[in-house]
């Protein structure tokens, strides 16, 4: 694994507290971990598969990110190799943690609606880890994606509106939320990917 990454030319960087060959992790998953570097003078992060990840490789999410990327979602895929992927490091914070503003909000409904579109779920929707604001908003982490029943906007509306956390509490507030419109709309869009009865709603 070192000995690809090093022929590529990805030079590992320091990050972090855990570590994995001598290189301190971004952050570690069932399947893989991911850590820090530098690829043709980008900032990169590169994901490992785990040695007892029941996944056979990272195949699956390389192709889906092949597909969003043509679509300007997800950190752009650089180089894809036996069982790691060079990606783009998105700098940012999740969500939940960022100054979430209606711009970034409209941003990844717009998104989650074009995944909608191609009947891509994400699957990791709802929990907003996946969902980083930094220059750009971004979702990342396609692992656990595939091709089933879309649910990414109706997702996103739990995770940003309909849970109870403090954090959902004052997006709803922000955007003016009618919970039982809201609801509703829900329904409707799932029968026909309207996104505009959506946003209307929410007032963006």
């Amino acid at each position: 694994m070192e000995r690809a990454l090093e022929e590529l030319g990805v030079e590992l960087i320091p990050f972090g507290k855990k570590e994995i060959f001598g290189v301190p992790v971004l952050g570690k998953g069932w399947s893989s971990v991911v850590v820090y570097g530098v690829f043709n003078n980008k900032k990169v992060a590169v994901k490992i598969q785990r040695k007892d990840s029941p996944r056979i490789s990272l195949g699956k999410e390389a192709s889906f990110l092949r597909i969003t990327n043509e679509y300007k979602i997800g950190p752009t895929l650089y180089y894809e190799g036996k069982n790691f992927l060079v990606l783009e490091y998105i700098d940012g914070k999740p969500i939940k943690e960022a100054e979430a503003k209606k711009g970034h909000v409209l941003s990844f409904f717009e998104q989650c609606h074009k995944l909608d579109l191609l009947r891509l779920d994400h699957g990791q929707i709802q929990g907003g880890k996946h969902l980083i604001i930094g220059k750009k908003c971004c979702i990342i982490d396609f692992e656990k994606a595939g091709y089933r029943t879309p649910k990414n906007v109706s997702s996103l509306i739990s995770e940003l509106f309909l849970k109870k956390t403090q954090f959902a509490q004052r997006m709803k507030s922000q955007c003016c939320i009618d919970e039982g419109r809201l609801i509703e709309v829900i329904h409707r869009y799932k029968q026909n990917f309207d996104l505009d009865s959506i946003l209307n709603t929410l007032y963006l």
